[in-house]
């Protein structure tokens, strides 16, 4: 359900109070059955509590004091006071325009949907192994959006991220992505690869054998892998092998996560290309840190 899916019709009797107390008692829900790890009855109870607000939304815009889809008092209303954003147990406005952006129509709830999943599984994973080496895009941190944007400078565009999550591809915004139930390490790897693995053993080594294995076979026009500066490791090696071309950071990224403060991991990064333009690649991770070529005599 989303916003432009819901029945108008079925609002002629809606109630803004119990609505707003049903999403509040599926949150409390949502929250238990995370406790739980009752994975089919978290995912039932976040569907439920955003079909909740979407409609409340739709309430606020045709019912309420909200013009459609601008949030602004409506001039028939009786008693506009009574329901003014942020008075009377209601949302406040800034509230009310987030809920609205994010279930607005049948993708963008979908995309809420499967981030708020995400969230969850992070959550669950920190209390297995809250342990800041094994922060990635797959469990509970994100790339920085800067080196997205120097990653598809270099490369034109992002064709595939074998290790991502809906939020992640919210900035990736790669053509196809795999999240950790799809298993990426089973699918073949075409095109453009962006890649920042599961940092933990032994996903790190198969992610890079991957890789490797995939430029080595041509199957991948272009790569680029972010990860730790292990240098002293057999994987990195494997990465090393196959690449024209790495930048080393200057200091340590500072990863993001949904609902979290920015945080750097305890080690500091590499990204390592793999493809023909070694050139294009120096020049846009350049003011990120210092280079190194990997000599290649086809490499320009």
């Amino acid at each position: 359900m989303a916003i432009q899916r819901a029945s108008i019709q079925s609002l002629s009797r809606y109630s803004p109070q119990k609505g707003l107390k049903t999403i509040a008692i599926l949150e409390a829900v949502q929250k238990h059955y995370a406790r739980a790890k009752d994975a089919s009855k978290l995912e039932q109870a976040i569907r439920s509590k955003l079909e909740a607000q979407a409609e409340f939304v739709l309430w606020w815009d045709t019912k309420g004091p909200g013009e459609a889809g601008k949030g602004r008092p409506q001039k028939n209303v009786t008693d506009p006071l009574h329901f003014r954003s942020g008075h009377d147990g209601l949302p406040d406005r800034m509230t009310i325009s987030r809920w609205r952006r994010k279930l607005n129509d049948p993708e963008n709830f979908e995309l809420t949907f499967r981030a708020a999943l995400d969230r969850y599984v992070c959550i669950l994973e920190l209390q297995k192994q809250a342990h800041v080496g094994q922060s990635t895009g797959e469990n509970e941190w994100y790339t920085p959006i800067e080196y997205i944007e120097a990653a598809r400078q270099t490369m034109g565009a992002i064709d595939l991220d074998p290790a991502s999550t809906a939020l992640a591809n919210n900035s990736i915004r790669a053509t196809k992505f795999f999240t950790r139930a799809q298993d990426g390490l089973t699918r073949e790897w075409q095109g453009r690869i962006w890649m920042n693995p599961p940092y933990a053993q032994p996903a790190i080594v198969s992610f890079a054998e991957k890789f490797a294995i995939s430029v080595e076979a041509g199957s991948t026009a272009q790569a680029i892998a972010l990860v730790n500066n292990a240098t002293e490791t057999e994987w990195f090696s494997r990465l090393v092998s196959v690449c024209r071309a790495i930048c080393f950071p200057k200091g340590r990224l500072r990863f993001w996560g949904p609902g979290k403060d920015s945080g750097a991991p305890l080690q500091g990064q590499a990204v390592l290309y793999a493809g023909p333009d070694a050139k294009r690649f120096c020049a846009s991770f350049s003011h990120f840190g210092f280079l190194a070529r990997v000599h290649d005599p086809k490499a320009r």
